[in-house]
């Protein structure tokens, strides 16, 4: 079958399906889906309602998706800290979850008066972290870094530290990502 408007019923196999208000596909190529279950599909244009098991696409706007082999639209992600006060020891920010981001590197402006380090650390269990990648240490007064992370693991932070003990400082950290 090319093309159907079904409003209720099962549609075992179909090449091209355009419009699908109730019912059960088995396997077909392309779908705009009001009601029903979609089992495996090569591509689907629009899903308006329904549960996919598998799909190469899909636009949904309800319903449940349990499996995506890739998303072709990048998503950016963006997450900002200011005022960090620096100190004698290293001191890392919250872990980001980058399993399922494809670039991401960390912005540190140090608005303080004095230098600090900074370094990108990595886990795989978010427990024991690997120091990964330094910035350019030490980052100035009034400097601007840019680091991004040579290894992949699960998890991904920021530490920093003041150069000098006693000498605390100030940064502000945006952590930019896209996604895969």
């Amino acid at each position: 079958m090319l093309g159907a408007t079904i409003t209720a019923g099962t549609l075992s196999s179909a090449g091209t399906v355009t419009n699908l208000l109730n019912g059960t596909i088995t396997s077909v190529l392309g779908a705009t889906i009001t009601a029903g279950t979609l089992s495996s599909a090569g591509t689907v244009t629009n899903l308006l309602n329904g549960t996919i098991t598998s799909v190469l696409g899909a636009t949904i706007t309800a319903g449940t998706l349990s499996s995506v082999t890739s998303i072709s639209q990048r998503s950016f992600i963006e997450q900002t800290t200011t005022g960090i006060a620096t100190a004698n020891a290293y001191t890392p920010l919250p872990a980001v979850t980058t399993s399922v981001l494809g670039t991401y590197s960390f912005f540190i402006n140090n608005t303080g008066a004095n230098p600090v380090n900074t370094r990108v650390e990595i886990s795989a269990d978010g427990t024991n972290y690997f120091v990964d990648t330094t910035g350019d240490n030490p980052l100035a007064a009034g400097s601007i870094d840019v680091i991004v992370p040579a290894r992949f693991l699960k998890y991904t932070r920021l530490s920093y530290q003041s150069t000098n003990a006693g000498a605390a400082s100030t940064i502000n950290v945006s952590f930019n990502a896209q996604g895969t």
